[in-house]
């Protein structure tokens, strides 16, 4: 980064519905110290917002060279909400790349981050450049309670995530899945099956989000072998979902399983926007407040393990979470905390203090820990509102 910046952080995409969750979030806990701007591509209301939170608005568009380069130009970070990724990112992180910036969103679209790695990464490193994606609900919870375990235990094992969650789903969250379904990528959804797991008594299903939060934490370990000792030959994550009995797991496998036809049939994509929401669209203030995510890690052998921990986030998954998420990871890459430069994993980039973040602002705090087995202190299974 070469001289003085107007900006300490802007947010792009501050006008879409998550975008104004995150533009709120920042109004309420950044440090007044922080200079900080939003950005989106309509000119009103980016405006508009800006007069209503009281900072400056810069109109950007995702698909403008010239307007990104002029934003990234601007600031010393970026934090982007305008998805699909892969149709309006793609410029603005190598406007970012270009200009010396740090950069986060909220993508959990796994074949647009692995372009961002071949394109970016090795110059990012050389540069000391922190580009983080998947830095809301996709991944953060996961890929910084797993490297809270694997430090404590100091030794490679196979982890297993179980998450119950209750949450709704927002316009710019539907449209992103069926942009990457329309450009021909696979339904990511693992084929798993269900099975018993007696240590908590529940049943295990597949889980929407695993495929991305296993890959993301695949990435932190390659990148922290060999710095942490968890992370080491040995180490194996699986992610999967916490369902009552074994009909709920079922129920829960065969709903994934109707949701990868819709989103693989143009029909089925006609019908998801046709009645879904849409972008700029999602779920009431109320149904946000009263959504969790909780996430039991089970470390070593499922039926006998070593370690048990749990960790408690309030909000819905998909937006007062993933808002909470995105705004702490910019803050701290504000205040200079990352660790090293390149495409990076939430867990490589800034590990344990943008966990200290979390929990510090009350977005996450730890359940019962020890060997033997835990209760689930809030009610189990997905709920879609």
């Amino acid at each position: 980064m070469t001289g003085p910046r107007e900006f300490d952080l802007v947010l792009q995409g501050a006008t879409g519905f998550t975008g104004r969750l995150a533009a709120e979030e920042l109004r309420s806990c950044a440090p007044s110290s922080l200079r900080w701007a939003v950005a989106g591509r309509c000119p009103e209301r980016v405006h508009a917002l800006a007069r209503k939170l009281d900072v400056q608005g810069l109109v950007a568009d995702g698909l403008d060279r010239s307007a990104v380069g002029a934003l990234a130009a601007r600031t010393r970070v970026v934090l982007s909400c305008a998805g699909p990724f892969t149709r309006w990112g793609s410029l603005l992180v190598a406007a970012c790349v270009e200009e010396g910036v740090h950069y986060a969103d909220l993508t959990g679209e796994l074949p647009w981050m692995e372009t961002l790695i071949d394109r970016h990464h090795e110059d990012c490193v050389e540069r000391g450049i922190a580009i983080v994606p998947a830095s809301g609900f996709d991944s953060v919870p996961t890929d910084l309670g797993v490297q809270a375990l694997v430090t404590e235990l100091g030794q490679a094992v196979p982890i297993h995530g179980f998450f119950t969650l209750q949450g709704g789903l927002n316009g710019g969250t539907l449209h992103s899945g069926l942009a990457l379904a329309e450009d021909g990528s696979p339904p990511t959804t693992p084929s798993r099956p269900i099975f018993p797991l007696p240590v908590l008594d529940r049943w295990a299903a597949p889980f929407l989000m695993a495929p991305v939060n296993e890959r993301v934490v695949g990435r932190s370990a390659e990148m922290m072998a060999g710095v942490q000792s968890g992370y080491g030959p040995s180490f194996l994550y699986r992610e999967h979902l916490l369902t009552r009995g074994r009909a709920g797991a079922w129920g829960m496998a065969t709903l994934l399983k109707s949701a990868n036809r819709m989103l693989a049939s143009p029909s089925g994509r006609w019908l998801l926007r046709r009645f879904g929401p849409k972008p700029g669209e999602g779920p009431s203030e109320r149904a946000i407040r009263m959504g969790f995510a909780n996430l039991v890690l089970l470390a070593g052998p499922l039926n006998d393990p070593i370690a048990i921990r749990r960790w408690a986030w309030d909000g819905d998954p998909g937006n007062q979470i993933t808002v909470r998420c995105l705004v702490q990871t910019g803050l701290a890459l504000a205040a200079g905390e990352a660790l090293r430069g390149g495409v990076l994993t939430p867990a490589s980039a800034l590990g344990s203090s943008l966990f200290n973040r979390l929990q510090d602002s009350g977005a996450v705090r730890e359940g019962a820990s020890g060997s033997g087995a835990v209760g689930i202190s809030a009610p189990v299974g997905a709920t879609i509102h």
